[in-house]
């Protein structure tokens, strides 16, 4: 799982290669097996049991998943609604046991949402619930993540679909606070917050837009050099609705990556960002930026160049670029 360090492997016991040689010769017989069942077209409890053993061993089977549907939309317990709610309950609660088996399984959370998609009387609520705790286990797992946004759509339908948002919202915060390394949550909030937006008349929406930038201010302040925050960053730029907004966000942009500097004069990407800054604060309004804040940009570039020669070339060339935009002395020559 993320951020939890990798074991060394040891190498295995003479009876544990016996006991390994012995699990794959079962597992290539029930293999083999279901794989007969399927070509017998074999749509009974029996051949149901048989993949569920299997995909108990590999989840990673998505012929047998797709088996394992079919088979059960063909027993006649099937067209009995009472009864289909039975099977479907009993088999998200096979997947439970798969889940812990391989969280990460494509195939297993794909066979979740059909069953759900199909329950007479889906518990969206519940199952929000059960999410949780799989976030909890694993914060940053993207599956658990992709199918929690499944959950949230199908909840909407049931109950207001404003409120669920900002219950939503406020649970990204939450992870984000206590991780802000994670893109999952970075990724969740910025599905969840144009449709916040454009709820909101303009003082509430400069108010929220206040509260993210604190929150992308306190994830820069955390780590400087995750990627996250700062993509965040721009793409919350990219969503705002005028230049003057975008210019707004710059210059606060700008003042944030001048006061961590003064703690971490050396990082390289608040340096790199506050290039990009003026850079794009110059294109939205052409004059806005001081001659102080072009000397400030040149010589961050000179910084960058003795902390990061890896990429000297492309300092260089943003150095000539900006020189030449501006009218000033390319002090990278």
């Amino acid at each position: 799982m993320h951020g939890k360090r990798r074991v060394a492997a040891r190498e295995p016991t003479q009876d544990e290669r016996e006991e390994a040689k012995q699990q794959l010769e079962r597992y290539c017989t029930l293999n083999n097996r279901v794989m007969e069942l399927k070509a017998q077209r074999a749509f009974t409890i029996d051949a149901l049991d048989a993949t569920r053993h299997l995909l108990e061993l590999n989840t990673e089977l998505h012929t047998v998943w797709n088996y394992r549907r079919t088979i059960l939309k063909k027993l006649e317990a099937w067209e009995d609604t009472e009864k289909r709610q039975k099977m479907l309950e009993q088999e998200l609660e096979f997947l439970m046991k798969v889940i812990k088996n391989n969280i990460k399984s494509y195939w297993m959370w794909n066979h979740r949402m059909w069953a759900l998609s199909l329950l007479p009387r889906p518990a969206w609520r519940h199952e929000l619930g059960l999410v949780d705790k799989l976030i909890g286990i694993d914060a940053r797992n993207y599956h658990a993540w992709d199918y929690r946004r499944f959950v949230i759509t199908r909840l909407k339908d049931t109950e207001d679909g404003s409120a669920v948002d900002e219950q939503e919202f406020a649970f990204t915060t939450t992870q984000i606070n206590r991780d802000c390394a994670n893109h999952s949550a970075w990724h969740n909030r910025s599905k969840l917050l144009p449709a916040i937006l454009a709820r909101v008349d303009q003082i509430r929406r400069e108010k929220v837009l206040q509260t993210e930038n604190e929150l992308i201010q306190n994830a820069i302040y955390t780590d400087p050099e995750d990627q996250n925050a700062w993509l965040y960053y721009d793409w919350l730029l990219d969503i705002q609705k005028s230049d003057e907004d975008r210019i707004k966000l710059l210059r606060g942009k700008i003042a944030a990556i001048r006061e961590l500097l003064e703690l971490e004069e050396d990082g390289k990407r608040p340096l790199v960002e506050l290039v990009s800054a003026f850079s794009e604060l110059g294109q939205l309004q052409p004059g806005s930026v001081t001659d102080t804040e072009k000397e400030e940009c040149m010589r961050t570039l000179l910084t960058l160049k003795d902390i990061d020669s890896y990429h000297s070339g492309r300092y260089a060339d943003m150095s000539n670029a900006l020189s030449k935009r501006w009218n000033v002395s390319d002090l990278y020559v």
